[in-house]
């Protein structure tokens, strides 16, 4: 998958933080509540002619979803910076960039929300985040390669799969049973 598209890249994102998920997840709920009216706060720049502000927003975001893997932010942004760097204007690309912020948000929502551990088996995996990690996962074991516990561990918890569904996961991973692991999330 071209890295441009790529909504939210979890493993990039603990690799910016030498693996903490647990700040990870911190600075991704911190930047849903800095960002979630960055469309707002332009238009209003923009209004008032302060396009240096505005540019200075989306040069932050950019920065910030660069460093956190959220790619396809990340690139929406650059021709919205652009345009109101240098044109003084909002780029005709504005629809598609809040588009992809809308999209981003509610992954990292996902992502970031308390599980109900009373229905876990009723948890929603219809989003990004969760159809990335089980896409890289079987990927991963159909090529029958190294799948390091840190990594599983990263992947399963995007799949906010029920726990005896994790477990069987984790045992055939541990087994080099691919072939099961591969069964039991393609039956989840």
């Amino acid at each position: 998958m071209d890295q441009s598209t790529t909504v939210l890249d979890i493993d990039f994102g603990m690799s910016q933080l030498s693996g903490n998920k647990t700040l990870l997840f911190t600075l991704l709920g911190k930047f849903t509540e800095e960002y979630r009216s960055i469309d707002a706060d332009i238009q209003t720049h923009v209004e008032k002619g302060e396009f240096t502000e505005a540019y200075s927003l989306v040069h932050t975001l950019k920065g910030v979803t660069g460093n956190l893997g959220l790619f396809a932010l990340h690139h929406a942004s650059k021709p919205i910076e652009s345009s109101l760097r240098n044109d003084q204007r909002i780029s005709d690309d504005y629809p598609a960039f809040i588009a992809c912020l809308d999209e981003t948000m509610a992954a990292v929502d996902a992502l970031t929300a308390e599980p109900d551990t009373n229905s876990a088996e009723n948890a929603p995996v219809n989003n990004a985040a969760a159809e990335q990690a089980k896409t890289q996962l079987l990927a991963a074991l159909k090529a029958s390669e190294f799948i390091s516990q840190e990594r599983l561990d990263s992947w399963l918890a995007s799949l906010s799969l029920p726990n005896d569904k994790q477990a069987a996961i984790v045992d055939a991973v541990d087994e080099l049973d691919y072939e099961a692991a591969i069964a039991e999330l393609e039956n989840s």
